[in-house]
């Protein structure tokens, strides 16, 4: 179970990071077979970065298919699933591989491209899990994300009758100052100080830890895409977990 400092952050910012929730081992056993398959599919060797392209690769099937993932729903984890959600489904696998290599250049929060990954019909019951397969620094290509913006889209949602995805997450980044400048190439503003959008805490956190680490967050969390100007490459997983019925 979360603890109760855990529950309360997790219920202000929507995310919450469990530290050491899987082994560094198992954490290098999930690179390895990354990496066999980054070599076999892109030609990628891992001690030579001049083989690292493309940037972002895809179709990692024989990675998401990994057993050597399934230590990433470990005890810690499904302790705190089971304190979020009560029963919930076992998934057949650990989702989404997220592979983001050294681009250059300076790195900056992202102003495009910020979402949800559920829709706005109903309030979800569901949990994303973001878990670190190697060490994350800042500036790294950790996924951005507003803390508080579940609780901002929550009550924008008790003002209108509107639904629809697109309209609903349109008009929550146009509904404050700090939003619109979150979304301005020419900020005045750092969107990773906090700020206080009548009586709601948001700021934007980049998940950045060490290899082990894994975040839980809400469903309705926004979140963006970031470039890794970093010297290693980002390697994640992320997937839903939901509440069985």
């Amino acid at each position: 179970m979360l603890t109760a400092e855990e529950l309360d952050v997790f219920e202000r910012d929507g995310i919450v990071k469990l530290p050491s929730a899987f082994s560094a081992d198992d954490a290098a056993r999930m690179r390895d077979s990354l990496w066999d398959e980054l070599s076999e599919r892109h030609g990628m060797d891992r001690d030579d970065p001049s083989t690292w392209t493309p940037s972002r690769p895809t179709g990692l099937k024989s990675t998401k298919s990994s057993r050597a993932a399934h230590a990433i729903l470990g005890p810690r984890v499904r302790s705190a699933l089971d304190g979020l959600l009560g029963e919930w489904l076992e998934p057949k696998h650990q989702g989404q591989v997220l592979v983001t290599m050294p681009e250059g250049g300076p790195w900056a929060v992202p102003h495009r491209q910020w979402h949800t990954d559920v829709g706005f019909e109903e309030t979800p019951e569901s949990v994303k899990i973001w878990a670190l397969l190697g060490d994350l620094e800042p500036g790294g290509g950790g996924t951005p994300q507003v803390a508080g913006s579940h609780k901002v889209i929550e009550r924008f949602l008790t003002t209108t009758e509107e639904r629809e995805f697109k309209a609903v997450r349109d008009e929550v980044l146009r509904s404050d100052p700090w939003f619109r400048n979150l979304t301005s190439e020419e900020r005045t503003v750092d969107p990773m100080a906090p700020a206080d959008l009548d009586g709601l805490q948001v700021r934007v956190i980049e998940l950045t830890g060490q290899a082990g680490d894994v975040y839980l967050t809400h469903p309705w969390i926004l979140h963006s895409i970031a470039p890794n100007a970093a010297d290693t490459p980002r390697m994640m997983r992320s997937r839903f977990i939901f509440k069985a019925h």
